[in-house]
């Protein structure tokens, strides 16, 4: 992972990533420079003797928080060779066996940061899902934790699922037919695990592929996926998960997918499950309700092309539009206000993406 100095040196600005551009305004900035690039080639050397010694402790964390203060100092001041070669190091310290809780944090945080900012491209950099996916059994689906009999660091599950959320993008073009099949043999819908499934495919589908790349992506699951949602009226657990999975796969792919086979499907759902009171009488639901956010995200990704998706949002609203006067009070009037805040504010999200 480490180049020599001399190499360092040479790079100019023009070679890195992206530096923060407030430090060319002060008046010392070439020794502000200078000393970035000794601090960089620092961090470098002494990131890479751990792994020459196989000794992380107590060197790893130490020179990883370096590393965060350097990015902090001077942004990306690296060139792009170097960034990709700390992602691929912190992936490999990912791969240790029995590697603890605290360093592999470190680790979740870290690709976090690189992977931040899309200054790498899928054509530079590939990451293996099943690093990911080991240390989602270890961090989201630990039972010795509950026992006391591991400790584990306090953030530590939103580290590692911002850390996948972040790495996703950069799955291989054959992860989606990888993961489809090894989950696929534990999809029952009456079986506990059905739950895990649908977090796991919700959490490392690959949802990024560019157009090239969709007859290897969403087209393998999604038609799937919609029948299987539509099939079950029970509202279990796991269809949040689902949910979410339907509304993120829109949202990474506006324009290229034909929703008008399920829109009426889909709108007839969200309606139902708004729990809306017939009469006097409020119904009771004892499981949760769609999360507002996800279904507002959803409905406008689906929107353009010529698409119904406006007619079906507007009968939406006039079903639902007496339920907005003043007189009807009840739990459901909370969701219905987020709702037409949500679909705004998506819209606004939508415009400027």
């Amino acid at each position: 992972m480490y180049n020599s100095k001399q190499t360092d040196h040479d790079v100019s600005d023009n070679d890195l990533q992206k530096p923060n551009i407030y430090n060319q305004y002060l008046p010392y900035y070439e020794s502000i420079k200078r000393q970035s690039l000794e601090s960089f080639d620092e961090i470098c050397e002494n990131l890479s003797r751990l792994i020459q010694l196989q000794e992380l402790q107590p060197g790893f964390p130490l020179w990883s928080s370096k590393l965060q203060h350097f990015i902090s100092l001077y942004g990306f001041s690296f060139t792009k060779t170097n960034h990709i070669k700390l992602i691929n190091f912190y992936l490999s310290i990912l791969s240790i066996k029995n590697l603890n809780y605290v360093n592999a944090k470190i680790c979740f945080d870290i690709l976090t940061q690189l992977t931040r900012t899309r200054m790498i491209t899928r054509n530079d950099l590939i990451i293996d899902w099943r690093i990911l996916y080991i240390w989602a059994k270890l961090v989201l689906f630990n039972h010795d934790e509950s026992y006391s009999l591991v400790s584990m660091p306090k953030h530590s599950v939103n580290s590692f699922l911002f850390c996948v959320s972040n790495c996703r993008p950069y799955f291989s073009a054959t992860a989606t037919q990888e993961i489809l099949d090894e989950f696929r043999p534990y999809l029952c819908p009456f079986d506990t695990v059905c739950r895990d499934v649908m977090s796991y495919w919700d959490m490392f589908l690959p949802v990024h592929l560019p157009p090239e790349l969709h007859h290897q992506g969403f087209k393998l699951w999604l038609s799937e996926f919609l029948d299987i949602w539509e099939t079950v009226c029970n509202n279990p657990a796991w269809e949040q998960s689902l949910l979410s999975l339907f509304s993120f796969v829109a949202w990474c792919n506006i324009g290229y997918i034909d929703w008008e086979p399920w829109l009426a499907r889909i709108f007839t759902k969200i309606l139902k499950n708004l729990s809306l009171p017939v009469g006097n009488v409020e119904l009771e639901k004892s499981t949760e309700n769609y999360s507002i956010p996800v279904v507002a995200t959803w409905i406008v990704a689906m929107m353009g092309n010529h698409s119904l998706c406006i007619q079906y949002l507007r009968d939406l609203l006039t079903a639902i539009k007496n339920f907005y006067h003043p007189s009807n009070t009840g739990d459901f009037q909370t969701e219905l206000v987020s709702f037409l805040s949500m679909l705004a504010q998506s819209f606004v999200d939508r415009v400027y993406l």
